[in-house]
This record gives C-alpha cells, sequence and structure tokens, in this order.
C-alpha cells in the first residue's frame, strides 16, 4: 500500500515500516538528507562503490549526493523506514537547539552507517513511532510534537557519530574544506547578491577553479544551490506564518524579481508559492502567536 500523502510535507519523502518494493530499483541520487532505517529481511545496500549487508537494527545516514540503491533479496519481506528532508528544515528548531549542531553526523561523514546495539534499537524504534504517530496530524500542536521527535532522532544518531566525527575532522580532505568554506560563505549572504568573483576573491580563490571544486562535491552548481537555499527558506517562512505575502518571502529570501522567484519556486517544489502558501493555512494564524 502507497504511504499516505501530508499536506505540511515536512519531509521531502517518507515511509514507515514500508514492506512494499517494486519489482525494478535503480541508483539514485538527491540533494536531500536521507535516514534509512532497516527492520528486518534481506537486504544489501550500495552506496556509490560501497556495499553494506543490512542486520536487523542498522541504520545508514545519507547525504543524497551519492548515487546509492538497495538490492533485496526476495525471500523475505523487506520491511523498512525512510525518510529525506532538505537540510535547512531544521531552521525549524531556533537558534538554541542549533546551537549543537544537529546535522553535524551529515556533514561531516557524508554517508555512514550505524549497527545500533539492543538498548539503542529500541530507543530509535521508539522515536521512529512517536514521529509517524503525530506525522500526519495537520495542526499546530502536532507539528510542534513532530519537530521535537526529529530532534531527539538527531540527537541519537549525533551520539552515535561521535567517535568517527572526530576521526573525520582529522582527515577531511582539503576539496571538501574548501566547499565548505564556500558554503558557509553562502548561509551568511544567500539573501543579497553573491556576485562569483567577490566570493572567489573573498575566499582566496581562482573563480573557475571555484565553480568546478563546487559541482564537484556537492553535484551542483553555485547558482543552483543559491537558489535552492532561498527557495526552502521561503518555504521556512510560509511555515512559520501565513502573515508572510509571496512579495514579502520574495524579497526576504533575496530574489529581485517576483516572476523570477516564482519560476525557480514552482520548478523546485512542484507548485507555486501562493499556492504552498495558502498549503500551509491549516490552522487559524491566532495559534502561531
Amino acid at each position: 500500500m502507497k504511504p499516505k500523502s501530508n499536506p505540511i510535507r515536512m519531509f521531502t519523502e517518507y515511509y514507515y515500516k514500508w514492506s512494499y518494493f517494486p519489482v525494478t530499483t535503480s541508483f539514485h541520487s538527491h540533494s536531500q538528507y536521507e535516514i534509512y532505517y532497516f527492520h528486518s529481511g534481506r537486504c544489501d545496500y550500495m552506496i556509490g562503490d560501497r556495499i553494506i549487508p543490512l542486520e536487523s537494527g542498522d541504520l545508514i545516514i545519507m547525504n543524497g549526493m551519492t548515487r546509492h540503491c538497495p538490492k533485496v533479496h526476495p525471500s523475505a519481506e523487506y520491511v523498512r523506514t525512510m525518510f529525506s528532508f532538505n537540510p535547512h528544515l531544521v531552521q525549524l528548531f531556533g537558534p538554541s537547539l542549533l546551537a549543537c549542531g544537529p546535522l553535524r553526523p551529515f556533514e561531516l561523514l557524508g554517508n555512514h552507517h550505524i549497527r545500533l546495539d539492543a538498548e539503542s534499537k529500541t530507543e530509535f524504534e521508539s522515536i521512529l513511532e512517536r514521529i509517524n504517530n503525530v506525522y500526519y496530524k495537520n495542526d499546530v500542536i502536532n507539528r510542534n510534537r513532530l519537530l521535537s521527535a526529529f530532534f531527539d532522532l538527531l540527537m541519537l544518531i549525533y551520539e552515535k557519530c561521535q567517535v568517527d566525527m572526530e576521526f573525520a575532522r582529522a582527515n577531511v580532505t582539503d576539496r571538501e574544506r574548501h566547499v565548505q568554506r564556500m558554503i558557509a560563505y553562502i548561509e551568511e549572504g544567500y539573501a543579497e547578491d553573491i556576485e562569483l568573483d567577490k566570493m572567489a576573491a573573498d575566499l582566496h580563490l581562482n573563480r573557475f577553479h571555484l565553480m568546478k571544486l563546487f559541482r564537484e562535491v556537492t553535484g551542483m552548481t553555485v547558482f543552483d544551490y543559491i537558489y535552492t537555499r532561498r527557495v526552502n527558506q521561503a518555504k521556512i517562512l510560509f511555515f512559520h506564518s501565513d502573515g508572510n505575502t509571496v512579495t514579502d518571502v520574495c524579497y526576504k529570501v533575496g530574489f529581485k524579481h517576483l516572476s523570477h522567484f516564482s519560476r525557480v519556486f514552482k520548478k523546485q517544489v512542484g507548485m507555486t508559492p501562493d499556492q504552498y502558501r495558502k498549503m500551509m493555512q491549516v490552522t487559524p494564524s491566532m495559534a502561531y502567536r
């Protein structure tokens, strides 16, 4: 049975304890982060050139950019929970919770396999159940309960990745370090005009080297990344308040022309900014005040 849809689209894709599996599967990649949890069955998970034989209680976090695909053995029912999300979703947590860096495992480890012990497996599955219990309830209370459970899940992942993150920090490549600086630069100024020449000069990099390096590491051009960042910020502004007009949001996130904003937004989200804004208006505005 196909999973239900969620009108608020907290996650890009979401399956809980799903056993359906299509006859054919293929490698795929995407710009969202992904959390994959294996409940039962027989499956080898392929990420890039890695093959991971899965056991019940195995968890994989992915940055999405590396091509990945499950290879399922039909001899046993294949049950998994999976959801992908845009990393900028975590802004909904607010500055105090963001200070601990809930997405650091994804940023430092990229694609990482975790074999949970019995106690952690029980805790992780309990949080997944909490998420599923409120995921399809489209009111402000359950939205906040969903965010709380999601943050708890990210913190458990963080805890399980601490040793590996320390090792990764010591072994980050120069290429990755340069791209991390570029992303930090964009994060600070995405709502303003970003000129590649100035960005290259500020980061002491050659302009063409900067563009090539960014695409090789992220799979996106610099401007595709900037537009995606702006659209995701627009979605967050619409999520927070129905008092933001489409025009307000267009200029707040760095677009100079409403038509350009609408065109880029629809291409990425599948609906116009106004349609998305109306979709967010599912509870009275007083509920947000």
